[in-house]
């Protein structure tokens, strides 16, 4: 950009968390008294904030409260003091300085004191191991203690009592949708939960969202583009009183919502493009991530698509999209370094895969179970394998193939391999007609050339090196190079004789002691490279025309038809390497049998290869009158043999070897065969991807599964068998305990859990913070929900209606909650900041997906191609380093430099930048939520990276070309491509002040309107100013940049 241009940026809350090394430090709560007696830290009431009013109760309110600041230091992996807040006998007894907590008595309680800052001891927590507690927190405290700090059993914070108490651990319970004040404004039982918290909280919810906005806001949560302006016309012109509802159901019928909530559903299952750690090679996946779209768009049910990923291979008659689905699981990542052992990372697969079902099925951090039992939720160590075992009998071993793998063609690829194997199964059958004529054929032809190839050595006349080696004719007429060894050279070989008839001449190279490695070229590893092999004769001088060169052996590119084709003999040749210590031949087939009378015949041997002195060391040349030669030479070894035994007395492999050569060769057959073969090139043009999938082992192979002493694969500890946590659901008996039952176990409806993350999710997509903000774990150590009734009617709705998502994000979308609109108001910003009750719509900034999706959509530019590997759109130079290959990004062309973000390739070391600067996660493990961050790189990204300059660009060809004649409706038309809604007059003469600017500037500099004009959509269009269009451009680009554009709100 030239300079500097206004931007609106929103900051967004972010939590950051951070390692920080726990340091010892003398920070007892009361240090100076005894045991057993209230401590000289007690708090001054009237100091303190006032008592939280109403009944508190210890889970819902305090145990937050004492999770975020306190077991750090004194819960159960720590105990600061010996002091432990994590159970209630713990607690009352206090620690090393006596009581902290003493029921009823604020002011006897050294808890409050610590923590409100009071007096003269450190405040608790120190200010560099975590944040103060707020005024309202200490009053909750202060109101728990003072009404006797009930305790309830069965709700400490450690794994051994949490246990079914803790409220995620219960089967959420049917609800009745609460009565309301104000029961008009409530469209469905989600706006009555809602609207009775909000009448308990004395708010009232905010006005709808206009209907362009609202519209807008829809379109991005299910599809992940905006719509357009002739959609947005049509839902305001719809005076149906269910017109937002229609609208709902065209974007949910849309191809573009699989590929929007595939993007979600692909972090959850790491999926990428490369296998990852340090070499991080490519993986064939796409399949899978096709399938997921494919799951969304015809809205598989929920309990039917988990089944499928977790153990599709399983079900009885599981069809290739069933056994393609299990992908799911193979997009952990494989470690191709060498001198790694692939057990070690074969479990570390196999630990992830546990990781992963309970982080995204159940939001637990079983995890932590891996090394020792969870310290807050009631899971054991024993309970991680036990588990673990399920997961553990796949054939994958950390192979670098990637093996099992399946062959996965998509519809079209499955269409067209079915015609071509109709087409190839017909010229087969046309072929086969031929066979008795084609048998018959084959034995005149075998005894045509029965008998052996008669060789005359050459007697030379002459012998000549053009730069200074010398050759000697041996006893068995080979020539024998020595002396000089030139860099390159040219032997020229004479004869006398009657050469009429003669149709081809051989050149033996004979391996010598006296060459080095005993090879049969002068080379230093006894190699050599046969430029070129020239024939003339004397009296004609010209050289002759070769038919072709056949060889016993060349090397790998270094054939020897290179010597008489290659048009670069610096580069090419006839060689042997690395036979070179064995005799080899090759046969020169001239193009005409020599005519009667011919005297003298020379043979010129160039070697001009760029490496020096690959030339021959010792070889011999003769020649044969036979004319069936190249036939002859061109037989394999087997039918040579074959033919040489009398017909009455060969075998049956042998008459086969001989019917099946002359079938591949028989003139009258050639065009059926080169059908054949122009169908088996297309069959394998079209050849499916071979997809990573799950494969049981058969039973003779079951692993056993045992403890890992502290998570180490090399310690192992007691044998354990498949099953489930004792605190779950168990695992009904018409369940196998095998990988297909626990998946089975995972969707029940029994299962607590299972509805509640996955409705929790889908509200946390639409409204940008879950009904547990931490949806990655609904644990004793997670958020409580801020509306549990909620919750719960939403699982129980979900399972009664067949898992359906689409109807869950229907109930969502076309609720009175989610039409809100999104405007803050003094009042509500003070109660509350971050919307948890919803008396607003939802505010928040787009993924990194979407937000590159709509900038290319509002230009005109996005491609709606689907399925296919994926691609790559333009990224800046020099941003992938691959030291172990010489792979590179190379930007795709066409339509698919344009296509989604979900189909960008993605490397885990290495994920598109653009896509990093916007909180993508490198996908190496299953990420549950993405961070919010908003840093300046966001804007340097949406302002500079070549798509979005591209896609400002043309954008400002799109304005010029529909947006009217004058500057005022050019803008108009401008903002509501890219916000949907009527610009105002106050932003229109901003603009305009902006594009007035900008082309004066650019009419004085007539190179700088060029680049930015033209860099990369092209030359400027004719009848338009240059200086106008990149005046438009800057417009463009600063509209996409709007937080009003790359937010949803």
């Amino acid at each position: 950009m030239r300079r500097a241009v206004g931007i609106v940026v929103v900051g967004i809350a972010v939590t950051v968390l951070s390692a920080t090394a726990w340091v010892a430090r003398p920070h007892a709560l009361a240090a100076s008294e005894p045991a057993g007696e209230p401590a000289n830290g007690a708090a001054d009431t009237t100091a303190l904030p006032p008592a939280a009013e109403g009944a508190i109760d210890y889970a819902k309110d305090v145990k937050p409260i004492l999770a975020k600041h306190c077991y750090a230091c004194h819960g159960a992996e720590k105990q600061e003091s010996g002091l432990r807040l994590h159970t209630k006998q713990t607690a009352l007894a206090g620690g090393d300085g006596g009581i902290a907590i003493k029921p009823g008595d604020a002011a006897g309680s050294p808890l409050l004191a610590r923590v409100a800052g009071i007096g003269d001891d450190e405040r608790m927590p120190p200010p560099d191991e975590g944040d103060a507690l707020s005024a309202k927190e200490v009053g909750i405290l202060r109101a728990w203690i003072e009404q006797g700090a009930k305790w309830p059993d069965g709700a400490d914070g450690d794994g051994n009592h949490a246990g079914k108490n803790h409220w995620a651990y219960r089967s959420p319970k049917e609800q009745i949708p609460p009565d309301v004040r104000d029961a008009a404004w409530s469209r469905s039982a989600v706006d009555g939960f809602i609207l009775a918290r909000l009448d308990a909280e004395g708010l009232r919810p905010s006005a709808e969202l206009d209907r362009p906005r609202l519209l807008r806001r829809a379109a991005l949560d299910l599809v992940g583009v905006p719509p357009s302006i002739d959609d947005v016309q049509a839902f305001v012109a719809d005076p149906s009183p269910d017109a937002f509802e229609r609208a709902v159901e065209r974007l949910l019928a849309s191809p573009q919502y699989g590929e929007r909530w595939a993007s979600m559903w692909l972090d959850l299952a790491r999926y990428a493009d490369t296998q990852g750690y340090e070499k991080d090679n490519r993986r064939t996946i796409w399949r899978y991530r096709d399938w997921v779209i494919d799951a969304f768009n015809r809205n598989l049910p929920f309990d039917q698509f988990t089944i499928e990923q977790l153990a599709g291979d399983l079900l009885p008659d599981a069809t290739p999209d069933q056994i393609l689905a299990t992908a799911f699981h193979r997009n952990t990542m494989t470690n191709t370094e060498g001198g790694t052992d692939n057990e070690e990372f074969r479990v570390a697969a196999v630990v992830d895969r546990v990781n992963t079902t309970w982080a995204v099925w159940m939001a637990t951090t079983f995890n932590c179970c891996q090394c020792h039992s969870h310290k807050y939720d009631p899971f054991t160590q024993r309970e991680y394998y036990q588990f673990l075992a399920f997961l553990n009998q796949t054939e994958d071993q950390d192979n670098d193939d990637e093996s099992p793998t399946m062959p996965m063609p998509t519809p079209a690829q499955a269409r067209e391999t079915v015609r071509l194997q109709a087409a190839l199964a017909e010229a087969d059958a046309k072929l086969a007609a031929m066979e008795p004529q084609l048998a018959a054929e084959a034995d005149a032809w075998a005894v045509r050339l029965q008998g052996p190839v008669e060789w005359q050595t050459l007697a030379l006349s002459e012998m000549k090196s053009t730069d200074g080696a010398t050759l000697t004719l041996q006893d068995d007429g080979s020539i024998l190079a020595s002396g000089e060894r030139p860099a390159n050279d040219v032997y020229t070989i004479a004869a006398e004789g009657d050469w009429a008839g003669v149709t081809a001449l051989r050149l033996e190279v004979l391996p010598d002691a006296s060459l080095p490695h005993g090879g049969s070229g002068r080379a230093d590893d006894g190699n050599f490279v046969l430029s070129r092999f020239a024939v003339a004769l004397a009296d004609d001088g010209g050289s002759l025309s070769m038919a072709a060169a056949l060889a016993d052996f060349s090397q790998k590119d270094f054939d020897v038809a290179e010597a008489i084709e290659s048009k670069n003999v610096k580069k090419s040749g006839w060689a042997v390497q690395p036979r070179v210590k064995e005799p080899h031949e090759a046969v020169f087939v001239l193009a005409r049998a020599l005519p009667a009378g011919a005297g003298r015949l020379r043979v010129a041997l160039e070697h001009r290869y760029e490496q020096p002195h690959y030339t021959l060391g010792r070889f011999r040349l003769s020649a044969t009158r036979d004319v069936n030669v190249r036939e002859k030479q061109a037989l394999p070894a087997a039918v040579r043999d074959a033919i040489a035994v009398p017909r009455d007395k060969r075998t049956d492999a042998q008459g086969a070897a001989i019917l099946a050569y002359y079938r591949s060769i028989a003139p009258q057959s050639k065009a059926l065969r080169d059908e054949q073969d122009a169908l088996k090139k297309q069959l394998a043009a079209v050849a499916p991807p071979r997809i990573p999938v799950l494969r049981a082992l058969t039973a003779s192979k079951q692993r056993t599964t045992r403890i890992m002493n502290r998570g180490n694969f090399l310690d192992l500890g007691e044998e354990v068998s498949p099953g489930v946590p004792a605190t779950t659901h168990p695992l009904a008996k018409d369940l196998p305990a095998d990988r297909l039952g626990m998946a089975r176990w995972l969707a029940r409806a029994e299962n607590p859990l299972f509805g509640r993350v996955l409705v929790n999710r889908l509200w946390e997509r639409l409204f940008g913070i879950g009904i547990v903000e931490t949806t990655e774990d609904f644990g004793t150590q997670g958020a409580l929900p801020s509306h549990p009734e909620l919750l719960d009617w939403l699982a129980v709705d979900a399972a009664r209606q067949g898992w359906d998502i689409k109807g869950i994000l229907r109930r969502m979308v076309t609720s009175s909650v989610y039409r809100q609109s999104s405007n803050i108001t003094p009042e509500l910003l003070e109660r509350d900041a971050y919307n948890r009750l919803l008396a607003r719509g939802p505010r928040v900034r787009l993924s990194a997906e979407v937000i590159r999706d709509q900038a290319l959509a509002i230009s005109g530019l996005l491609s709606h191609k689907q399925h296919g590997p994926s691609v790559m759109p333009p990224q800046p130079d020099g941003v992938w380093k691959v030291v172990y290959s010489g792979d590179n990004w190379a930007t795709s062309p066409g339509e698919d430099r344009y296509r989604r973000g979900v189909y960008t390739f993605w490397r885990r070391t290495s994920p598109h930048p653009a896509m990093v600067a916007f909180d993508a996660p490198s996908r190496e493990f299953c990420v549950l939520r993405r961070p919010k961050s908003n840093t300046p790189l966001q804007a340097l990204v949406t302002l500079n990276d070549p798509a979005y300059i591209e896609a400002a660009q043309v954008l400002a060809r799109r304005v010029v070309r529909e947006g009217g004649s004058t500057t005022s409706e050019r803008i108009a038309y401008a903002i509501k491509l890219c916000v949907c809604r009527d610009a105002t007059q106050q932003e229109i003469a901003r603009v305009a002040a902006l594009f007035d600017g900008e082309r004066a500037h650019f009419a004085r500099n007539a190179a700088a309107a060029k680049k930015m004009a033209e860099s990369h959509a092209g030359p400027t269009p004719a009848g338009v100013d240059s200086s106008e269009l990149a005046a438009w451009t800057v417009v463009a680009n600063v509209l996409l940049n709007l937080d009003e554009v790359v937010s949803k709100g």
